[in-house]
């Protein structure tokens, strides 16, 4: 998949400027080379992303400037009656995150995303479920992740990891960046209630997904570390 395709379309939209746009290509290259360092250090491939151009924000109160950025997701979709785990990059975090932030993002996101197909490849599903029953999975962002020193060899994106980020990520200067550069220039944001961390899916697509067989490897390693 081509991960510009919305960001693409929200040029043609008018929603995002052409400017914006060509920033976040000539930086794509530092999201290229996060998802490079990742698999190279998790010896697994990443999962499939895209850029997302709409800025995902949660509100506290009624506050404009008490907002929570979402800079990156992990999404499970169906696709073809299966289960599809894709990761969404907001183009904010790609114009304006340092190197280093974005590495952080992009291997952060990758533990949510092999907890996901733990816990998605380790589901009871009988037959009597497929046909009616909705899986539904609940994302708290602390919770849902395979620790990243079980996960990754190189002990230094372990420990940016660990600096960036303590319950959430954790750069005041990108926040100032995308406050001042985006969300104040009125570029397209999107608010987002707690209700929106959950996802349901068929039981059904759970069941017939084949998930990577070199995650489901090391997710039976974790799982025998876990019990040892």
């Amino acid at each position: 998949m081509d991960p510009l395709i919305l960001l693409d379309q929200a040029v043609a939209q008018e929603k995002v400027p052409r400017a914006m746009a060509k920033k976040v290509r000539l930086r794509m290259k530092y999201l290229q080379g996060a998802v490079h360092r990742v698999e190279k250090a998790s010896g697994l491939r990443y999962p499939p992303y895209y850029i997302e151009p709409t800025l995902p924000v949660s509100r506290t109160g009624g506050e404009y400037g008490q907002v929570g950025v979402m800079f990156a997701r992990v999404i499970p979709t169906t696709l073809n009656g299966s289960v599809l785990i894709l990761v969404q990059f907001t183009a904010a975090l790609v114009a304006f995150g340092t190197k280093g932030t974005i590495e952080a993002v992009a291997a952060h996101e990758f533990t949510h995303y092999v907890e996901l197909v733990r816990k998605l490849s380790t589901t009871n599903v009988t037959s009597d479920e497929v046909a009616t029953t909705l899986y539904e999975a609940s994302f708290a962002d602390a919770e849902r992740v395979v620790p990243p020193k079980l996960l990754f060899s190189e002990k230094s994106l372990v420990t940016l990891i660990s600096r960036k980020f303590k319950n959430e990520l954790s750069d005041p200067a990108l926040n100032k960046k995308v406050g001042d550069a985006w969300i104040a220039k009125n570029l397209p944001i999107h608010s987002v209630g707690p209700e929106e961390n959950r996802v349901r899916l068929p039981v059904g697509a759970v069941a017939s997904t084949r998930f990577d067989p070199a995650v489901l490897a090391r997710v039976g390693e974790l799982q025998e570390k876990k019990l040892s």
